[in-house]
């Protein structure tokens, strides 16, 4: 198609595994500047990359930090850690974790309540070695040091997790929170974390907390039928974007399918930080030196012969390529000008309903230069999810520890949703 892709890499900033978890909502998530044309690109910060199974948050960073490039030029480095942090205050205190291990997943509203009731810092103002690395390792070992307290130590008791100020304490121990990081958390929230940023008036003076309120994002609505540009915050971002399910079955599902991806297509014309909702089989992962490299589609699985490591995952779109009718095959990464005449009528031959989607390109969060997870070509840490995989339909068989796929629970369709802009 084209909208203009990345034409610079991300500077890799360390590496280290990823986790790899179980399905988006609600269990885990499988674990570049701007180009000349703002009108056909979406402004993405650099491409980062989780160490557990938090994807939603990085999805949820990577829109959140799109809007507010778009508001202001600048790139905020926001903190994946600080809301994993109150991820997790929040399942042993409220008793969502009844288990000896903290869950790690989540979804697109439990993030949005997170910046509504926390707000939001930097990488630097929490974990500071968070901003040295494209990877925060902080965030795994705390992770296995909040697991051996759930396990043996002082959050075993169900009584223990009920008491808050005890939860606090652990929670800055496991994640070697420094002192003036605790004594501003301290003094925002109280010493048993209680006190919210939605509760009302809090002062945040003198604190590197920013609430949704007063975080600046810009994006696109066309609520009204014409595109309009709402420069405003977080917060009203949050109420106003929404999510659109890919249709799954019915007589019509290929004429509803074409409608949902043309809702896509505006908005990343529009240069919207579309926020995708998927399953992912690793089997389905092309690795090799061809032009399917650093994709997912079915001719790789296919060609795997069975299903391989599954789960959920969340990312945010950045680009797509299609075969229209007039002008045929359209590429990812190569910029159509809306102001150019035959730019243009490409542009809307794109929307018509007899185009062909080939593939999706996604911003992902697992690194930027990892052979295990092979990149589209000159695009470090983006993805190709081909329209094949995503329809589908895969064998669903979501487990780690499933080495003979004996527990497969019938069939997926591997896109689920996408949280979309006002009006699309």
């Amino acid at each position: 198609m084209t909208l203009s892709l990345r034409k610079a890499f991300n500077t890799a900033r360390g590496l280290a595994l990823v986790a790899v978890a179980a399905g988006a909502f609600g269990t885990g998530c499988i674990g570049l500047g701007s180009s000349s044309d703002d009108i056909t690109d979406v402004n993405h910060t650099d491409v980062e990359r989780q160490s557990i199974g938090n994807c939603w948050l990085y999805a949820q960073a990577s829109w959140v930090e799109s809007m507010h490039l778009t508001a202001t030029g600048e790139a905020f480095d926001l903190s994946q850690s600080y809301w994993t942090y109150w991820h997790w205050y929040d399942q042993l205190t409220n008793g969502y974790s009844s288990s000896d291990e903290i869950s790690t997943g989540g979804n697109q509203w439990t993030s949005n309540r997170i910046v509504l009731e926390r707000g939001v810092v930097t990488e630097e103002a929490f974990v500071a070695e968070d901003s040295q690395s494209e990877m925060s390792s902080r965030q795994s070992t705390a992770k296995s040091k909040i697991n051996a307290e759930l396990k043996t130590g002082r959050l075993k008791e169900s009584a223990a997790r009920r008491d808050a100020k005890l939860v606090r304490q652990v929670l800055n121990e496991a994640w070697q929170l420094q002192p003036e990081v605790v004594a501003y958390l301290d003094t925002v929230f109280g010493e048993d974390g209680k006190t919210t940023l939605s509760q009302g008036e809090v002062d945040l003076t003198d604190t590197p907390i920013i609430s949704a309120n007063d975080f600046a994002a810009e994006y696109k609505d066309r609520s009204s039928g014409q595109v309009e540009l709402r420069s405003t915050d977080l917060a009203t971002a949050i109420a106003d974007w929404d999510t659109a399910n890919y249709p799954s079955w019915g007589t019509s599902v290929d004429a509803s399918r074409r409608d949902f991806q043309i809702r896509v297509q505006r908005a990343l014309h529009d240069g919207q930080p579309v926020v995708i909702t998927w399953d992912v089989d690793f089997n389905a992962m092309e690795s090799s030196d061809n032009e399917r490299r650093g994709s997912f589609n079915m001719t790789t699985l296919n060609e795997s012969g069975k299903p391989g490591r599954q789960g959920g995952h969340m990312t945010v779109l950045e680009d797509y390529e299609a075969e229209t009718e007039a002008y045929g095959l359209l590429k990812a990464g190569e910029t159509l000008d809306p102001d150019n005449e035959e730019d243009a009528a490409k542009l809307e031959a794109l929307l018509e309903p007899s185009t062909s989607i080939k593939f999706f390109r996604i911003k992902n969060s697992w690194g930027a230069f990892r052979d295990d997870r092979a990149s589209a070509p000159g695009f470090p840490g983006y993805h190709d999810l081909y329209m094949d995989y995503l329809t589908g339909p895969i064998k669903w068989c979501p487990s780690e520890d499933n080495k003979t796929n004996e527990n497969c629970r019938g069939d997926s369709v591997p896109l689920n949703s996408v949280m979309l802009p006002p009006g699309y």
